[in-house]
């Protein structure tokens, strides 16, 4: 062949890839279509190379990797091997470049070894990918007899021994993988490739497969029962639905990106044909389908391996034998039923089972899993009462090593949703917002997980308070554990959650024989586990109001520290973003106060009173003789409420900042405090739009402030506290803040000067724009929440200067914001804000609420990032 005939074969390639990828914009085709465009593209490189070396002997070129294996994507990589015995012919080193160089000008990524036949020995060796990507080998030209020759003592070499060292470094490729790309299958944004129970898990079953058996195919390993028909049906199922996600997402994106992420999901569910319905929206449906394909895989791969490992012990040395009651088989650390045909009659032998897995510290057979998953129909009410059977079931969830793994197996096999099956409607329910970084029985079992490590005292984040010496203080452990359980139960049944999974929690404390206040306890944790929370992040923590009325909801101690307890766990479970130094020091707060009132047992107004007096003294203690009657006088003009919120060490480090402020137009300190937060004091002569100033500089250069405390004193001097995270130049600190601090100070000067500001700084520092699914803005005003302060929440989602756009907004509208709390979950962003009118007032007039209201509806939508 000429090379004019070889260029067109291989403008015929690209042309064949862009009818690929234009089927996948008309229609939303899967593993077939992958298939069959890898054919056309093996076909037409045997017909642009094969006539060229077919007198070669001793060389060959093969298709591998996922080329080889017959799957591609349109905007896959080409992986080719070029092999020969001994040395490359020099006439074949034209071939090699002839063909790299027409795939690259065809606009195509190629990834290609030239070895000898030893040097893919040690390569292979030496490299786990590369002895993963050879396995899957399809000739392509050359030398046939050679390549097959070659292809059967590769698979021929695999002899006992190798074959379970090849095992190991496939259990070691998986932990890496699990590093790497998330250690769940149920991530927000999980990778199809690479993640637990994606491409890559249905890969490795083939490898062991072909390394094993010989024989990659699946009807191979159900012909030797290593899976069931089910399982087999399972696999194909879900290796198409991941292929149809991944050329949408890469026709959507139009490169390879593998990983799923929110943005791309909702556009994703509608082409996949999923609709909005009772249930959920069509994404949630979509994502949901998405977590029990991958559950599966994941499961299937993870058994295979393990059965494969058991029957490697079995072979190495003789497994003490024990027959347990069931009656159970346990070899060596596997757990097996000895007659399952017992089940039916008595399916708590399922129960039994993974009470001995956990007391044993034991493992499943794969055989095992199928049994429990054929016999769920059998898991009745009376199993679910039996005494026996939750007693077991309370030793599982109570276990500190094994309730983790344990639940999680029971809720893959499906044991744990039958046997509580109000857990049933949030299997592979996705929380479709980047607070939660799990599905919700996930989230479900990472709470159980996380109550387990804060008994165990680790807690890294509350350093204030031994939270593993609480547990020795409760008396109602087993409750505390089974709302950790369950407390998001009621996101299966609509809005509402927390009420919604309150009155589901009644029938079943009820089926497993709590007594009356231990129901009403459960009850109680799974209606208020966002009460502290929610408290914590949104409202004055040094106004009493809130805290009396968490004092009041919680009643005693015992549940407040059963609530406390349930929170941190709850938050450490969801993910980095909802648990953080600052939000466990706020939970702390007013876990503190709250405590004292109920300890106390009465609320004595003359408290704040009291307490305030206390800290001006600790005040004057701390100060220097020569200043103390000025600090005295100084302190009586100050408020309840700065006096309640602000250590005494601070209050007087704030009292010689004010002191610079005749000399000084603007005096700005930062302090370091732990996890990448910071501190910033700002005092300087009062002004209107002060706070929004301060937003817009601190947003434009690159700083997100969580929480701000805004005083203003008598002498008409403003004292705003921020605590802010993400400064851009972390190794170079106080550069960054002598830059806020410059900016700042002209911008008191200047009120013009913030615009040049914004057309000056944002190109360069806004933020990238979160992936994140857009929910509708909400503004809330609460009259109730405060005595002296209306109170506005503001649900909308997080862009560069949107807190500047909402306190420029509300200084336009006349209101003074007091006090400023920042939440900015992963990409939502929920600010609170206690304002009055000008004259210090309550906002209390309905029009005037309305005006709010629009207003800032009005500036969210307008604001885009600046």
């Amino acid at each position: 062949m000429n090379l004019n005939a070889s260029a067109a074969v291989f403008t015929g390639l690209r042309s064949l890839r862009e009818e690929f990828a234009e089927l996948c914009a008309r229609d939303v085709p899967g593993v077939t279509a992958a298939r069959t465009y890898a054919r056309g593209v093996l076909e037409a490189l045997k017909e642009a190379v094969g006539p060229r070396i077919e007198s070669s002997g001793g060389w060959f070129l093969a298709a591998v990797g996922g080329f080889g294996r017959g799957e591609l994507s349109f905007v896959s990589d080409l992986d080719l091997l070029f092999l020969y015995k001994r040395r490359l012919p020099q006439r074949m080193e034209a071939l090699v470049r002839d063909v790299i160089y027409g795939l690259w000008d065809s606009e195509f990524e190629v990834g290609h070894s030239t070895l000898s036949q030893a040097g893919l020995k040690k390569l292979m060796a030496d490299d786990f990918s590369a002895q993963t990507t050879n396995l899957e080998a399809h000739f392509i030209a050359g030398d046939e007899a050679f390549f097959r020759s070659w292809r059967e003592d590769l698979v021929r070499s695999f002899g006992v021994r190798k074959r379970f060292r090849f095992l190991e470094r496939l259990k070691e490729f998986r932990s890496q993988r699990a590093r790497q790309y998330g250690e769940s299958t149920y991530l927000l944004e999980p990778h199809i490739k690479e993640g637990l129970g994606g491409l890559r898990d249905l890969h490795s079953i083939r490898w062991i497969g072909t390394v094993f058996l010989g024989d990659s195919s699946r009807d191979r390993m159900v012909a030797e029962g290593w899976l069931s028909p089910e399982e087999a049906l399972w696999l194909e199922k879900a290796e198409d639905f991941l292929w149809r996600v991944r050329l949408q997402l890469h026709r959507a994106n139009r490169r390879r990106q593998d990983q799923l992420l929110l943005t791309d999901q909702e556009n994703l569910a509608h082409r996949l044909g999923f609709l909005d319905g009772t249930e959920g929206s069509a994404v949630e449906a979509f994502m949901r389908l998405y977590y029990r394909h991958t559950a599966r895989v994941r499961r299937i791969a993870a058994f295979l391996v393990d059965r494969l490992e058991h029957d490697k012990d079995r072979r190495s040395r003789r497994r003490r034998k024990v027959i347990l009651p069931g009656p159970l088989l346990l070899e060596g650390d596997h757990l097996f039923f000895v007659e399952p045909e017992r089940i039916p009659e008595d399916p708590s032998i399922i129960m039994t089972l993974f009470w001995e897995a956990a007391c044993k510290g034991a493992h499943f057979h794969h055989r095992t899993g199928q049994i429990v998953r054929e016999n769920l129909n059998h898991v009745n009410d009376a199993v679910r009462t039996d005494p026996l059977t939750v007693e077991r079931f309370f030793f599982i969830l109570l276990h500190p090593q094994k309730a983790f793994p344990i639940l999680k197996i029971m809720m893959e096999t499906g044991f744990l949703q039958t046997f509580l099956p109000e857990l049933a409607p949030v299997r592979y329910r996705v929380q479709h917002d980047v607070y939660h970084l799990y599905t919700v029985d996930e989230h479900l079992l990472r709470t159980v997980l996380e109550l387990h490590r804060l008994e165990a005292g680790e807690d890294s984040l509350a350093p204030q308070v031994q939270l593993a010496s609480l547990f020795s203080e409760i008396h109602h452990k087993r409750v505390l554990y089974l709302a950790g359980l369950i407390h998001d139960i009621g996101k299966g049944a609509g809005k509402n959650h927390s009420v919604r999974g309150a009155d589901m929690s009644r029938d079943l404390a009820v089926r497993l024989g709590l007594d009356p206040e231990e129901r009403e306890l459960l009850e109680f944790l799974v209606r208020n586990h966002l009460l502290l929370a929610e408290t914590a992040l949104k409202r004055d923590l040094s106004d009493e109001k809130p805290i009396l009325r968490c004092a009041m909801r919680v009643v005693d101690r015992e549940r407040l520290r059963l609530l406390y307890l349930l929170t941190v766990a709850d938050s450490r479970a969801t993910g980095p973003g909802a648990w953080n130094t600052w939000r466990a020091s706020l939970l702390h707060e007013l876990f503190i106060k709250v405590d004292r009132i109920l300890e106390r047992g009465d609320w004595r107004p003359e408290d704040a009173q009291s307490r305030a007096e206390a800290v001006q003294r600790l005040v004057l203690e701390l100060c220097e003789e020569a200043h103390r009657p000025r600090v005295e006088q100084w302190l009586e003009s100050l408020s309840l409420r700065y006096l309640l919120s602000q250590d005494p060490e601070d209050i007087l480090r704030h009292f010689h900042m004010e002191m610079r402020v005749p000399r000084e137009p603007l005096v700005l300190e930062a302090r370091p405090l732990e996890e990448e937060l910071w501190q910033v004091t700002v005092t300087c002569p009062d002004r209107p739009g002060l706070f929004a100033t301060i937003t817009g500089v601190l947003w434009l250069h690159g700083c997100n402030i969580l929480s701000a405390d805004i005083f203003t004193r008598e002498r008409g001097i403003a004292l705003d506290v921020l605590t802010v995270e993400n400064i851009p130049d972390p190794l170079h600190p106080q550069e960054v803040w002598e830059r806020v601090s410059r900016d700042l100070a002209q911008c008191l000067k200047d009120a013009d000067h913030l615009k040049s500001l914004i057309r000056r700084y944002q190109p360069v520092i806004s933020r990238k724009k979160a992936a994140v699914p857009r929910k509708k803005d909400r503004v809330i005003l609460d009259e109730s929440a405060s005595d002296f302060y209306t109170v506005i929440e503001v649900y909308t989602w997080d862009r560069p200067g949107v807190l500047h756009a909402v306190t420029q907004t509300l200084f336009e509208l006349g209101l003074t914001i007091q006090l400023a709390k920042i939440s900015t979950p992963g990409a939502q962003v929920v600010d609170v804000f206690y304002v009055t009118n000008l004259d210090g007032e309550k906002i209390q007039s309905p029009e005037h609420h309305t005006e709010i209201e629009t207003r800032l509806l009005e500036c969210l939508q307008r604001w885009q990032g600046g």
